[in-house]
């Protein structure tokens, strides 16, 4: 196992955590995993300036280059969720609070785990959920942000489509301080998670800035590819498409949003 640099510890209104420093590791998420194993703790953070191998949703690869936010919140204990995809959800509204809290910039947020600036991507999302007896035993919840990243250092397929807050704001900013920020956000959205309430607040509040919701989209999935208009998210995260008079339910997929001169 990689060598921790730093223990940083954080103390907030929704409880105290760890952050664990890495220089470099294979990923995020695989490592937050093993320092469970070891260690079995209940709530903490893996932060590292750079990933091997880095992963994104359906297993794609996802590229870290240097100047952005790789980081990995563990949280055990979530209990009765409707749905696991809802972990995401919470994340999301939880990173678009905290940019807009760090740096005064409104994001939006596309379904179901991308942060969006100006219909560019700035941040990206994925989490994976151990459950057990119904219940979510933990989540994983890995985020990357592009902070002080060069976007030209991107691959070509993803340069037209990204942004960087150093792109948005014109100057570097601190990756301690907007991570302090960002983690103590997703613990809080994630403990509304506990009750039926809170639940039912992280639904409504990623709905009113869900620049998906009213797109027509296309969802492409394993087999698959259907097109329609997005029209509702439903109360265990899944997004709701008008496709050919039907309505669909897509607790997954791939989406893209369709410009008006795509069509």
């Amino acid at each position: 196992m990689s060598s921790i640099v730093k223990e940083i510890k954080i103390t907030t209104e929704v409880g105290k955590f760890s952050i664990f420093k890495f220089n470099c590791v294979e990923s995020t998420q695989t490592m937050a995993k093993e320092l469970y194993r070891r260690y079995s703790y209940d709530t903490f953070v893996v932060w590292a300036e750079r990933q091997l191998e880095g992963r994104g949703r359906r297993e794609r690869r996802w590229h870290s280059p240097k100047g952005g936010l790789y980081f990995s919140l563990f949280q055990k204990d979530l209990g009765d969720l409707r749905s696991p995809q809802l972990v995401s959800l919470a994340a999301g509204m939880a990173i678009r609070n905290g940019l807009k809290q760090f740096c005064n910039i409104s994001c939006e947020l596309k379904w179901p785990n991308d942060v969006l600036y100006q219909e560019r991507k700035l941040c990206g999302i994925l989490s994976e959920s151990a459950i057990y007896d119904q219940k979510i035993h933990y989540a994983i919840v890995g985020v990357g942000i592009n902070v002080n990243t060069d976007i030209s250092e991107l691959p070509c397929e993803v340069r037209d489509k990204a942004t960087s807050l150093k792109d948005i704001i014109g100057l570097e900013l601190d990756l301690n301080e907007l991570l302090s920020v960002s983690a103590e956000e997703v613990f809080k959205w994630l403990s509304f998670l506990k009750t039926d309430n809170g639940q039912k607040k992280v639904i409504e509040s990623y709905k009113n800035h869900c620049v998906t919701l009213g797109s027509q989209v296309t969802v492409y999935l394993d087999n698959e590819t259907i097109s329609g208009l997005a029209v509702d998210i439903t109360e265990e995260g899944a997004l709701q498409v008008l496709a050919a008079g039907e309505t669909l339910l897509f607790a997954t997929g791939d989406v893209v949003h369709i410009r008006r001169d795509d069509i």
